[in-house]
């Protein structure tokens, strides 16, 4: 009830733009599916731009157009959300979207290893190389320019761009 007291609050200002940080974390499934569809429906009647911030890869597949990821502070990729998924280019990226649960492999988890970096003092070079899989001396030494890789997709990796 919250979330839809707070949803009402913010368009009652008329926005262009409303950004909603987690607005169904805490939520079981059937309330953050209503959740998201208030919001939906918001956004096509009112002609909204939605800025959904989360860490649930399974409700921004069902939920945005376009797809940014993000980690410790960092963006690493940038593209239509289908397309990422897909074929996604970073490697966090990736692990993200192979952790989600997959009803053929019931109670079978997987999980991205090591431990997110202090963003007091983050690692040399990409932040996520402590915890990639596929890094390399580069990866240690710089920090990855973010390159336009294809048409709108943007990608912030050693291995897509060098």
């Amino acid at each position: 009830m919250q979330q839809r007291v707070t949803v009402a609050q913010s368009i009652s200002m008329e926005p262009d733009v409303i950004i909603a940080d987690e607005p169904t974390s805490a939520l079981d499934v059937v309330i953050q599916r209503q959740v998201m569809e208030t919001i939906n429906r918001l956004q096509q009647k009112l002609g909204l731009s939605i800025i959904l911030i989360g860490h649930d890869m399974g409700l921004m597949a069902q939920s945005v157009d376009r797809l940014a990821v993000m980690y410790a502070g960092r963006m690493m990729e940038i593209g239509e959300t289908r397309a990422m998924f897909r074929d996604p280019l970073h490697p966090y990226t990736q692990l993200l979207i192979e952790s989600l649960p997959v009803l053929e492999n019931k109670g079978v988890f997987s999980g991205i290893p090591g431990i997110t970096p202090s963003l007091l003092n983050p690692p040399i070079g990409c932040v996520f190389h402590t915890r990639c899989p596929k890094a390399w001396e580069l990866c240690r030494d710089k920090i990855p320019e973010f390159t336009e890789v294809q048409a709108g997709r943007w990608v912030a990796c050693h291995l897509r761009t060098a």
